[in-house]
């Protein structure tokens, strides 16, 4: 009669029967709770836990902008777009200064956005691995280097498979060698800074005892766009 739903889920997974029964003061049964409740309420606690994480890597919590009003809510999530705008702006004034890079090679505006958006993606995947494995683990320097040396191999492989399929994209249209090497090679670079970035910025973020969930997710994004929008021009102006 005074068990909560927690209690109820517990007895589920310990005595792993079908159903209980609800009874009242008098011990007569009024109602019946089957094991489809317990499966209902555990994803529903697991949907709840995927959605914060989800909101969290973005920049705040979900439970802050529920309820809150619009002027709340602009507070709690304007200061992280700040970090976009911040990484944003940081990227079109590079990109301001290879403008003659772009001239020379046209094929290295298309792509641009592609690129940007690999970077992005792979930085966002390592950032939440991290994130998960840091819910588990202090890091040290140990922990560091053996989860660096796994995520510089995963890199190497996104990254090869990544560019190779993007610079025969560029030379069947474009039909220019060096540009669909440098457009691949840069990829494979900026994925390898993406991996390097998801992992790193946590790991510094927990160190510092910030909580990495909410931090890390604009902070890597703006610092995975500027890393490769130099890795991107830089090879681009070495090669072209």
């Amino acid at each position: 009669r005074e068990a909560t739903v927690l209690d109820a889920c517990e007895l589920f997974v310990m005595h792993k029967f079908l159903a209980f029964p609800v009874v009242d003061d008098h011990r007569r049964i009024v109602g019946i709770v089957d094991v489809g409740f317990f499966t209902d309420e555990v994803f529903d606690i697991a949907e709840k836990e995927h959605l914060d994480e989800l909101f969290e890597t973005i920049g705040f919590q979900v439970s802050q902008v529920r309820d809150a009003t619009a002027v709340k809510a602009f507070r709690f999530r304007f200061p992280w777009l700040t970090a976009t705008i911040s990484g944003g702006t940081v990227a079109a004034i590079l990109a301001g200064l290879f403008e003659m890079t772009i001239a020379r090679s046209l094929v290295l505006a298309f792509f641009l956005t592609l690129v940007l958006g690999l970077g992005e993606s792979v930085a966002t995947q390592s950032m939440a691995v991290t994130i998960q494995k840091l819910r588990h683990s202090q890091p040290t320097m140990a922990w560091y280097a053996r989860n660096f040396f796994h995520e510089i191999g995963t890199a190497v492989l996104l990254g090869g498979a990544s560019g190779t399929v993007v610079g025969l994209i560029v030379l069947l249209w474009h039909g220019g060698v060096l540009p669909a090497f440098s457009v691949g090679a840069s990829i494979l670079l900026a994925i390898c800074f993406a991996c390097f970035l998801g992992l790193s910025v946590p790991t510094i973020l927990h160190r510092l005892n910030l909580d990495p969930k909410i931090s890390s997710g604009p902070l890597t994004l703006a610092l995975a766009d500027i890393f490769t929008l130099l890795s991107y021009f830089g090879l681009a102006t070495l090669l072209l």
